[in-house]
């Protein structure tokens, strides 16, 4: 097998990385390019289950171990809406409702 190579970096690489062996340096391309499609299948499966409200984007970060930033921005590229809220200002909303609800239901007993 014989492989031509344009590109400098690539040729040294091919050279003293795997010693000019071709079969080997393609085996290596085959296994990134596998690995890569395996990422992605991934990344679309769990896109496709936060689609369908079975996961949440906390989830997604955990399963690819990347943090919510990347997470979102994945959201982004596959044109998925979602809605970007800080979950400990949301419950701080949450427990500030509680409270003047209870405290408006005091005051209507009150009276």
């Amino acid at each position: 097998m014989t492989i031509q190579i344009n590109d400098p970096w690539f040729e040294n690489l091919y050279y003293k990385e795997f010693g000019a062996n071709a079969t080997k340096f393609i085996e290596e391309i085959k296994t990134l390019l596998i690995d890569r499609y395996k990422r992605e299948k991934q990344i679309v499966s769990l896109l496709h289950q936060y689609q369908e409200a079975k996961i949440s984007i906390g989830q997604i970060a955990q399963n690819l171990h990347i943090d919510r930033e990347k997470v979102l921005a994945l959201l982004a590229k596959h044109n998925i809406d979602f809605v970007d809220y800080d979950m400990v200002e949301e419950r701080s909303n949450i427990d500030d409702f509680l409270k003047e609800s209870a405290k408006h239901k005091i005051n209507e007993l009150k009276k």
